[in-house]
């Protein structure tokens, strides 16, 4: 609250003290009458009177799965798999590849399936006194979720830069059949009775169902329906729409309910002569809340009810089936919710652990329940394991277990990789924001924000740092540190220290770039030479290492000068232009959106359109 009250008189500081600086003073200080709500429910409990009945093992992935004499955990960082005894020390580890995405564990087989998101394969692992690889099948490019039928015959994967869904044989690793996904899917679960499987999505709002008994039925694209949070006295946003993002992840509760954590954003929250031109969206209080939505599966129509929560970019959760508690983690707030009765009508809210361990921030990414109940939580920050006791005591007893493995990263890398995910006052007022809350995995939300009076999208940040100075939309901040500062002030947070800007500036540099998905080489050979003929004069701005010519241009639109973007990840980085205004890459070049004075491609053939479209995607 220090700094919040710090922050606070620094605002009414800088307004005039006049009639009108007086409410718009008063307007600020409402923003600070509550923090977002421990558990606040949108709507009637899904559940009835009884929890779940219990089925078989849910098999989703995740970073950290439960033995029975420890866990099994698979860390991004340095791509280790590492195996712990009960105490969270290590016990074995295996390289599998930086950035790796989930694993699934089978108990029985003592196997782990571990998702190598830069190696393109499924790495299969026996779990004993020694960890050694017994397979690995090849994925299409960039797996990242998998979970594992009740029977254990298939293997569900879902791929980011290809959007597929692929199911493996686990006797053969062979390819089974695929379904084609949408735009960064991430998170799988099957229902524990292997009738569907859902999956989650960072930027479309939401979940896939997939019937796995008749897969000849197209995929039910579900909208999750984020609730309109807590508003501040005297605030008029109350109507802005707001936008599912960010669900990492989903579990079931049983055959017929599941959960999927998010966040809400609301990029354009004011829109006139009281709108705050100086943060993002336009008004006076925070435009993302966190959220988790309940869906209910029988009956062949899903229903939904929604709660907000307090956990900052919720990326983990687990369900303890046997005592009918829900376990959500905020990888940003470095806290644990449980609420008590999670499938039942008397759903509530439980504890809350706070993971904090003296200055070092946890970053809890993975969640599992081990068989007394005990829940063991993947600390990315640390690359730790901590073991969380909710059941014995109404205050959650957290132990901290050593780090296990040294970060790939320099110290610097590494402390900027922590600030990139924190939600701290220093970073935004009251914590309400961190990058990654736009940025999720250093891409991009895919909105445009009310910045400036002016629609502005997203820019994804992974590969499109180092070497493509200027930045900004317009082009005004000269390099990487200008462009930190000025993201920071409209963040409206207390500020970073040099050294923490140089840390976050390092991260930043560090992010590697989007991965190209599978595209026709003969097609994308004809797109190519199109973007390199004098005709269309592609080239002339977007050339180099990074396809930019780093200067600022005159164009139509709404900006008196926009910069040259870097093309690299543009198949992951629509919407299109400096406000958005082309949804796809056909789009930018049929119509061009709202911007005009490029190149002219309305002469293209549809043919053409389609080789040049596969060339820009695998930049």
């Amino acid at each position: 609250m220090r700094h919040e009250k710090l922050a606070l008189a620094l605002v009414a500081a800088a307004i005039p003290t006049s009639f009108a600086g007086y409410a718009l003073a008063k307007r600020v200080v409402d923003t600070f009458d509550a923090g977002p709500p421990t558990f606040e429910l949108s709507g009637r409990p899904l559940g009835g009177a009884k929890p779940a009945s219990p089925t078989a093992a849910h098999l989703a992935g995740s970073r950290i799965a439960a033995l029975a004499d420890g866990a099994v955990v698979i860390d991004a960082d340095s791509g280790a798999l590492i195996r712990t005894d009960k105490v969270g020390k290590a016990a074995g580890s295996l390289a599998i590849g930086r950035d790796a995405g989930l694993l699934a564990y089978d108990a029985a087989a003592k196997l782990a399936y571990v998702a190598d998101r830069r190696g393109d394969r499924i790495a299969v692992v026996s779990i004993g006194d020694t960890l050694a690889i017994t397979a690995s099948w090849k994925t299409p490019v960039e797996p990242f979720g998998v979970a594992l039928t009740p029977d254990k015959k298939q293997l569900l994967v879902t791929t980011i830069a290809d959007r597929t869904l692929v199911a493996l044989d686990t006797a053969t690793g062979r390819e089974a059949w695929r379904r084609q996904l949408g735009r960064e899917p991430r998170g799988i679960a099957v229902s524990p009775d292997g009738t569907r499987a859902l999956i989650a999505y960072l930027a479309t709002g939401t979940v896939d169902q997939i019937d796995l008994v008749d897969r000849h039925h197209d995929a039910e694209h579900i909208a999750l329906a984020a609730a309109t949070p807590q508003r501040c006295r005297r605030c008029t946003s109350n109507t802005a729409e707001g936008f599912v993002r960010g669900a990492f992840t989903v579990a079931f509760m049983g055959d017929n309910q599941a959960v999927v954590p998010f966040q809400r954003e609301t990029p354009v929250q004011e829109v006139g002569a009281n709108e705050n031109t100086g943060g993002y969206g336009g008004g006076f209080e925070p435009p993302v809340s966190h959220q988790i939505a309940f869906v209910g599966l029988a009956g062949g129509r899903a229903t939904q009810v929604t709660a907000q929560i307090a956990e900052h970019q919720p990326r983990a959760v687990a369900w303890d089936q046997a005592r009918d508690a829900l376990y959500i983690a905020g990888l940003g707030s470095d806290t644990i919710l449980q609420i008590k009765d999670a499938s039942a009508i008397g759903i509530a809210a439980g504890a809350t652990a706070n993971l904090l361990a003296s200055k070092d921030r946890c970053g809890p990414d993975g969640l599992a329940v081990a068989p007394d109940g005990l829940l063991y939580v993947w600390c990315a920050f640390t690359r730790s394991v901590a073991r969380v006791d909710f059941i014995s005591s109404r205050q959650p007893a957290v132990v901290h277990a050593p780090s296990l493995i040294a970060s790939a990263m320099t110290a610097q890398q590494h402390d900027g990789m922590v600030l990139f995910h924190a939600a701290t006052p220093q970073v935004s007022m009251r914590g309400a924001m961190a990058c990654a809350t736009c940025h999720p995995d250093g891409r991009a939300d895919g909105l445009s924000w009310r910045i400036e009076k002016h629609a502005l999208q997203t820019p994804i940040l992974a590969g499109r740092v180092t070497g493509t100075g200027p930045f900004k939309w317009d082009g005004t901040d000269p390099d990487l540190k200008a462009s930190m500062t000025s993201t920071m002030k409209r963040l409206g947070g207390m500020g970073l220290d040099p050294k923490q800007t140089d840390a976050l500036g390092a991260y930043l540099e560090l992010m590697p770039s989007v991965r190209a998905p599978s595209r026709d080489p003969a097609q994308v050979a004809r797109g190519k030479a199109l973007f390199d003929s004098a005709e269309l004069g592609c080239r002339q701005c977007h050339d180099g290492a990074h396809y930019t010519d780093r200067e600022r241009h005159t164009l139509s639109g709404t900006l008196d000068h926009v910069d040259t973007p870097s093309l690299h990840g543009l198949a992951a980085s629509a919407p299109y232009f400096h406000d958005g205004s082309a949804a796809t890459i056909e789009s930018l070049l049929r119509d061009r959106g709202a911007v005009h004075g490029m190149a002219s491609t309305e002469k293209l053939t549809n043919q053409q359109v389609a080789d040049l479209t596969a060339f820009l995607e695998t930049l």
